[in-house]
């Protein structure tokens, strides 16, 4: 009998871990709208799990394909220095990505200083060969399976992308 309640007691507590690991995977979010935005640790994941984007604690923003990493805004230690009016030397760091219509940048918390952010007008220039579709402003920023990350202008395509699709 102990040994049939023990097995019953294992079971229940496999099911259960299984339970959980299905609801972590179910709850991973893989895209961001205007208004959202990645903090210091937090990530967006591909609905297949193997891209990571990461807002690093160190301040660099980071894709990574099941730990190798594919694409960075190369912001690993950056800070902004200043004096404010007593003398104070004030510093900031790149601490949250922020979504908005139609740009996508790195900033400090107090939104002080823009450590980097999207060059949109560059990329769809390049990406439409000059014929950019008229009123596209990005609002969803999406980690793909294929690998890319895209900024996307709903209804009508692509405004950014980290342009590593295919890994």
């Amino acid at each position: 009998m102990k040994k049939i309640a023990k097995k019953s007691v294992l079971i229940l507590l496999a099911l259960f871990m299984l339970q959980i690991t299905l609801v972590s995977a179910a709850s991973a979010k893989n895209s961001l709208t205007a208004g959202e935005s990645l903090t210091l640790g937090q990530s967006l994941t591909s609905n297949d799990g193997r891209f990571t984007l990461i807002m690093q604690t160190d301040g660099n923003l980071v894709l990574y394909k099941q730990g190798k990493s594919l694409w960075s805004t190369k912001t690993s230690g950056a800070k902004y220095q200043w004096r404010d009016h007593t003398g104070h030397t004030i510093t900031r760091y790149p601490q949250v990505l922020k979504v908005q219509n139609n740009l996508l940048r790195l900033t400090d918390y107090n939104d002080s200083h823009w450590f980097w952010f999207s060059k949109i007008q560059d990329w769809t220039n390049a990406h439409y060969g000059g014929n950019v579709p008229p009123g596209l402003s990005g609002d969803t920023l999406v980690v793909q399976d294929d690998g890319n990350v895209v900024f996307y202008s709903t209804g009508k395509g692509p405004v950014w992308a980290t342009n590593t699709g295919g890994h």
